[in-house]
């Protein structure tokens, strides 16, 4: 099976350089990077990486989930790894999820949110994700919100009419698996978290709050309901 790698990006360090010169070291032939609106000032990573990436270019910030539908509009494999560019995924997670896709429609890597190295934001914003998908779907999840996630090219219609253009995107993936009872195959991964990382824009509170505003709508309309009753 062919596989494509994307990598939404947002201001790129050269983390993205490290990721790419392993990720072709270890025979991943298609990789597509999507610039998400970057300042000027980072673009000079872009001239540093391999000749034959595929870069693509938002002109202003438009989102993690429209960046990744950027990059399977222009997948023309078997299936897509959608990797961080962080560095947070490590070359043998990723190869993990490549050998998986084999056998397997969606492969999704889970990380271990009771080590201690695990920042509190994180374990907190994941653990209230993963209660709201299982109180909606009836299904357990782990890691609602990992970024490496392998992908069947076949479900690429539904993959890009799917709502979201941040990272609510990721989670409404997993509403949509869950809906049309779409096997997911979850692998264990290594937890990777640095303090102070340049390259992560994820926000546990803020972006929790986006992928649930649903909730917390109506959670709010129930309490002012019962003031009012009160």
């Amino acid at each position: 099976m062919k596989v494509s790698i994307i990598i939404p990006v947002l201001n790129p360090t050269s983390r993205l350089i490290t990721l790419t010169d392993e990720l072709i070291k270890n025979k991943f032939d298609d990789i597509i990077v999507i610039d998400d609106g970057s300042n000027n000032d980072y673009k000079s990573i872009y001239k540093k990486l391999n000749k034959n990436i595929r870069i693509k270019y938002h002109r202003v910030n438009l989102g993690k989930g429209s960046a990744i539908k950027t990059g399977i509009k222009n997948v023309k494999t078997d299936a897509y790894i959608t990797v961080d560019a962080d560095l947070q995924h490590s070359i043998n997670d990723i190869i993990k999820i490549r050998e998986e896709l084999n056998n397997n429609d969606v492969v999704i890597g889970q990380r271990n949110f009771k080590l201690k190295s695990v920042p509190f934001k994180s374990k907190f914003g994941n653990k209230f994700s993963s209660i709201m998908y299982f109180l909606k779907t009836h299904k357990k999840c782990n890691d609602t919100q990992s970024g490496l996630r392998g992908i069947n090219i076949k479900y690429k219609n539904e993959m890009l009419n799917i709502k979201g253009y941040r990272y609510d995107y990721e989670m409404n993936q997993l509403f949509y698996f869950a809906k049309n009872n779409i096997d997911i195959k979850y692998i264990d991964m290594e937890t990777i978290y640095e303090k102070g990382n340049p390259t992560s824009h994820f926000n546990a509170l803020r972006d929790s709050f986006l992928v649930h505003k649903e909730f917390f709508i109506i959670f709010t309309i129930i309490i002012l309901i019962l003031i009012i009753i009160i």
